[in-house]
């Protein structure tokens, strides 16, 4: 088993874990073309049901912890386009300066390397993901606001954006050529690299004293959603309608299937 999105292969004790937990549980399986090939997937289909809310926008917490697998042409071509602006959001731009980095030297980094500096910069002078910033005292992600500045729409903004930070926390797990497709929850015991443990996935932390003193605004409990509901757009556009429909039938859930506000709103 390896992790699609990143090429790792899985521990073994991860591994047995998976394949433990999909043998006792409800398991929706479906042929699934996705990036241009076909699939068996196998998905768990409670995890889909898991309450969340992605209010990124009164979000004050950086869930962009790691570096993502990649950064496409589209990525680069929009940063590069508006480096100022990159700049003002992440300050990368003059960090790499200060790490003595001619402007020429910058733009190559940016075209070619695989996280947008340079390799020895990574987990070092950067501690997280190169496009995380501060908007005012919002978190969010440069290349998103700068993407939704510019009007693109939730299917272009997907295209540019890394595919892990589109569907986070969704996870994919490759077994030669079946896919495993599941929400990393508490439910699940988080079988994931990614343990989604954020007030967005957790209903109960947006609920604590603790975390309202740190993040007073935003995330409403009666906003809280199934995940299915909430990423409704996105995988549909990923994995087309009849992934998420089937979902929704086996769950008997009845939503709205309105475009995610995170691709909608501007800040």
């Amino acid at each position: 088993m390896r992790y699609f999105m990143h090429d790792k292969e899985l521990s073994p004790k991860l591994e047995k874990r998976i394949r433990d937990y999909f043998n006792k549980i409800d398991v929706l399986t479906m042929d699934l073309v996705f990036q241009d090939k076909k699939y068996f997937a196998r998905i768990d289909i409670k995890s889909f049901e898991w309450l969340s809310n992605f209010d990124c926008f009164n979000c004050l917490t950086n869930c962009c912890v790691q570096f993502p697998y990649e950064f496409n042409s589209k990525a680069r071509k929009l940063i590069l386009e508006d480096i100022t602006e990159y700049n003002n959001l992440t300050q990368a731009i003059s960090i790499m300066r200060a790490e003595g980095m001619t402007q020429d030297e910058i733009i190559n980094s940016i075209q070619n390397d695989d996280m947008l500096i340079p390799d020895s910069m990574v987990d070092k002078v950067f501690d997280r993901c190169t496009c995380s910033c501060v908007c005012v005292d919002r978190s969010l992600c440069a290349i998103h606001k700068m993407a939704i500045d510019r009007g693109m729409n939730l299917g272009e903004i997907i295209d540019t954006k890394p595919l892990w930070c589109s569907i986070y926390p969704l996870e994919i797990i490759l077994d030669n050529n079946e896919l495993y497709i599941f929400v990393p929850t508490k439910g699940n015991n988080y079988l994931s690299m990614n343990d989604s443990d954020f007030p967005c996935m957790d209903i109960e932390k947006a609920k604590s004293p603790y975390f309202r003193r740190e993040n007073p605004i935003g995330f409403k409990i009666e906003e809280y959603k199934p995940f299915i509901e909430n990423y409704y757009g996105v995988l549909s556009y990923i994995f087309g309608r009849e992934f998420c429909d089937s979902i929704i039938s086996h769950l008997k859930l009845e939503i709205t299937n309105n475009t995610e506000e995170q691709y909608s709103k501007k800040y």
